[in-house]
């Protein structure tokens, strides 16, 4: 039956809109169900559903690009390993190799075939960031992906409804937290369960055997759409050299080439540093998932993404390079550079679409800390801590202050660190004069200072930490005029620092972060009075940088 020949103009809208509020409840059921405030709290996941031919139907919009878009090249590869005809009803399937998913060992996908009637009409995929895989501790000091952890072979984790009491043991076995790691995988597999039920109530309203005739639709009316979304560009190539310092005071060259070619964007990053020794390479998957989002936000569809929104997108990078290295490099901290895709692809294309694009994100790379210590009765702690900086500048519109862009994770409450882990959050304050002035200003970036509780309150002995962040060289940049925001700073017990080591936290410490501001958009002379004038009020800017960079003279 070609079920697209039956579906009229509003039956397509209303089972389209039920494609996307079905990924929106995998992705409920999994952040309640989940062990983890790095699920449940921080939001670092990614569900999707496919059709029987691994074709993208739906995935969820609040999630990280990082483990939504990697998720159709996952689930192509265990295909390949467990081909779709090998596949029974009831059976789950595990991994997490990073050149096959999201680019390092601690993000597990879970991918559950869809059965309806005894036919085989899609697969739901789940992918979480885990609080712990083995090996080192979170880092970028790792020298090969062997000190990485646990890596998953594409496995049953399920065989007809019976769980793989093997996989299961291998995973307990290999990591710290296995209550909370298992526990979480459970969510996966809960929010699975949820994601092929609602499919299949769909096709038995629908009276349909598959949602093959639904997915041609959405796939044809998508890519179309964004085609000539495309169209409305300039053609050209477009490109811009950016550089990136990394741990160690290390500075990487990242080149972009956007080439726009009609109806089709090919995004080139050949010429780039080759991949390096700290754990921050990036695999292609990594890299085509932040570089294929920061395309589609500038397109801005009127469609949600899916198989058809990605087909006029390609990535490439040269093989060894940073953004598409070979195993077995090293890659826990990917974050540290493919974070930056998205700014750099609205580098280059800014002068041809200035409308679309916005300045340098100060939340970029991701900032956080991963600590790993024990509590006074005796409780182990493992969290993921985030902060954000500011969003850059658009072309009609001030950034916002403190938004994890691109990686779209939320800022971990106070409330939470400190029932997690024994420490107090002294200040979380938006840094004055952090936001890149411009016609229009970045978003304020934030002062985070944290401390490690003594006495009866803080841990047992030492505290294993690990620190997320950077800019610490080369700041934010802003566009088509607009200024660069500060440089970010990290202290840990009064030393100034750079992320990605690993560092021992006692009992008194103090940990400051100054997370950057995003850039400004425009010649800041340009900005009206008015603006200026509301932020001194509000004491976001002081008098002298509105004297110095918005010529403010009452100030």
């Amino acid at each position: 039956m070609n079920t697209s020949s039956t579906i009229d103009p509003i039956t397509l809208e209303m089972l389209w809109r039920r494609l996307v509020s079905i990924v929106g409840e995998l992705g409920s059921t999994l952040r309640r169900t989940s062990f983890s405030t790095v699920v449940r709290d921080i939001g670092d996941y990614g569900c999707a559903v496919f059709d029987a031919d691994a074709r993208l139907l739906a995935q969820t919009p609040d999630s990280t690009p990082g483990l939504c878009g990697p998720l159709g090249a996952m689930l192509r590869n265990m295909l390949v390993a467990h081909p779709p005809a090998t596949l029974e009803d009831g059976d789950i399937l595990i991994g997490n190799d990073p050149w096959a998913g999201s680019g390092h060992h601690n993000d597990v996908s879970i991918m559950l075939p869809i059965f309806h009637q005894g036919r085989r009409i899609g697969y739901v995929m789940t992918c979480c960031h885990h609080v712990d895989i083995g090996g080192r501790r979170a880092t970028t000091e790792s020298r090969d992906n062997y000190e990485e952890g646990l890596r998953i072979p594409m496995l049953k984790y399920y065989r007809k409804g019976e769980i793989n009491r093997d996989v299961l043991s291998f995973i307990e076995s290999n990591v710290r937290s296995h209550q909370t790691v298992v526990g979480d995988i459970g969510a996966q597999v809960a929010a699975c369960h949820v994601g092929a039920e609602r499919m299949r109530e769909m096709c038995a309203e629908m009276e349909w055997p598959d949602v093959q005739g639904l997915a041609d639709e959405i796939v044809r009316r998508s890519e179309e759409v964004t085609r000539a979304e495309i169209r409305k560009l300039p053609n050209g190539t477009y490109t811009h050299e950016a550089k990136v310092d990394i741990v160690g005071g290390e500075t990487l060259v990242i080149r972009t080439a956007v080439i726009i070619s009609d109806d089709e964007i090919v995004v080139d990053f050949s010429g780039s540093s080759p991949q390096v020794k700290p754990a921050i390479n990036c695999t292609l998957t990594y890299t085509a998932a932040y570089t294929v989002f920061g395309v589609i936000c500038l397109l801005n569809l009127p469609v949600a993404v899916n198989e058809g929104t990605l087909r006029p997108i390609r990535v490439v990078a040269e093989e060894g390079s940073v953004l598409n290295c070979t195993f077995p490099a090293p890659v826990f901290g990917r974050t540290a550079i493919g974070n930056f895709l998205p700014d750099l692809v609205y580098q280059a294309i800014a002068p041809a679409a200035p409308e679309r694009v916005c300045a340098g994100a100060g939340a970029t790379p991701m900032w956080g800390q991963y600590m790993f210590g024990k509590r006074k009765d005796g409780a182990d702690f493992a969290p993921f801590n985030v902060s954000s900086g500011g969003l850059g500048a658009r072309a009609a519109q001030d950034g916002v202050s403190c938004l994890a862009f691109p990686y779209n994770v939320g800022n971990t409450p106070a409330e939470v660190i400190e029932s997690e882990v024994p420490m107090i959050v002294e200040e979380r304050s938006l840094w004055q004069d952090s936001a890149g002035p411009g016609r229009f200003r970045g978003g304020f970036g934030q002062k985070y200072v944290l401390r490690m509780l003594e006495g009866d309150l803080g841990p047992v002995g030492e505290v294993l930490a690990s620190f997320r962040g950077g800019r610490f060289i080369y700041p934010p940049a802003g566009v088509l005029g607009g200024g660069d925001s500060p440089n970010g700073f990290l202290s840990i017990r009064g030393t100034s620092d750079d992320a990605g080591r690993h560092v021992i936290v006692r009992a008194g410490d103090r940990i400051v972060s100054h997370i950057p501001g995003g850039g400004g958009y425009g010649n800041p002379q340009e900005r009206e009075r008015g603006m200026v004038e509301k932020d001194l009020r509000n004491e976001l800017i002081s008098p002298e940088h509105a004297r110095k960079y918005y010529g403010y003279s009452d100030a």
